[in-house]
């Protein structure tokens, strides 16, 4: 029987305690659109092919065509007629979730937060086990400055769909923003696993919301870098220590020092970061 994720975490002293342990060979994973706006969630829809944009829009219904029309709208960013469209579609059919859902993003790309939250509600009232809808309730949360509320409910979403990397990779976000690293770093690590390109890409489908830090690039960089490491990624682990570098992350001399990073001691591209990072040291040596 599979216990609750929400039992995989304490809340004492406004602390969280994650009690799973990494076994060898053990992977049961925790963690939603890309983009950002000033620290906000921004939602992403994928974009049409050609051969979707070109379509006959005569043969589709009328159902079928406001739904196109909406995601064609998200796809190229006009977002209040995407709001319209889902509308008209939720008149149509108004007890489809997916809709109130697709509704939502809408919203919460314009920033309304409190429109957003009201259709991902109902998504959620109307499909319990839509855990797209509810991480979306989280990045609501998140985009509020409301960490520790942000993290229960990613770990409700997470209870639903376990192996989702998205959820596991916002809920990371979420621990980073309240300060808790390492556990954002264990959390960045499930979402690799799950999906090695998740932090490559632009955004996933138009169904959930892929929250990404970006007030504190260099920290992010940092332990993103730090994460690759744990899985033992030499090109991604330079990567983002250099990135992390040029942001002017503080104290980065001393947290290369962490015993993770031990397996680049001979790689000269770390060497060079060592001296460009502390070229007092280097000089002397």
């Amino acid at each position: 029987m599979r216990t609750s994720c929400r039992k995989r975490f304490i809340l004492t002293r406004n602390r969280f305690f994650p009690l799973w342990a990494i076994g060898a060979g053990a992977v049961f994973c925790l963690f939603c659109i890309a983009g950002e706006r000033a620290g906000h969630a921004a939602a992403q829809f994928v974009p049409l092919n050609q051969e979707q944009t070109s379509e006959n829009f005569a043969e589709l219904s009328e159902f079928e065509r406001l739904e196109r029309r909406g995601d064609i709208y998200m796809a190229r960013k006009y977002y209040p007629e995407a709001v319209e469209a889902y509308r008209e579609i939720i008149e149509l059919q108004p007890a489809n979730a997916q809709f109130y859902n697709k509704l939502g993003i809408a919203y919460h790309q314009l920033m309304d937060y409190g429109a957003a939250r009201k259709a991902y509600q109902k998504a959620v009232q109307l499909d319990p086990q839509y855990a797209q809808a509810v991480n979306n309730l989280a990045a609501i949360e998140y985009a509020r400055k409301k960490y520790r509320s942000a993290i229960l409910t990613y770990l409700e979403a997470l209870e639903l769909s376990p192996g989702d990397a998205v959820i596991y990779s916002n809920l990371g976000t979420a621990y980073f923003s309240y300060k808790r690293y390492e556990y954002a770093v264990n959390c960045y690590r499930y979402a690799l696993i799950l999906d090695p390109k998740i932090f490559d890409r632009g955004g996933r489908s138009g169904s959930i919301v892929h929250q990404r830090e970006s007030k504190n690039m260099g920290a992010f960089n940092f332990y993103l870098g730090k994460t690759h490491a744990s899985l033992g990624h030499v090109e991604e682990t330079l990567q983002y220590l250099v990135k992390a570098w040029e942001e002017g992350f503080a104290d980065l001399r001393e947290a290369l020092e962490d015993d993770v990073f031990l397996f680049l001691a001979e790689d000269p591209r770390f060497v060079e970061l060592l001296a460009l990072v502390d070229p007092d040291n280097a000089a002397a040596s």
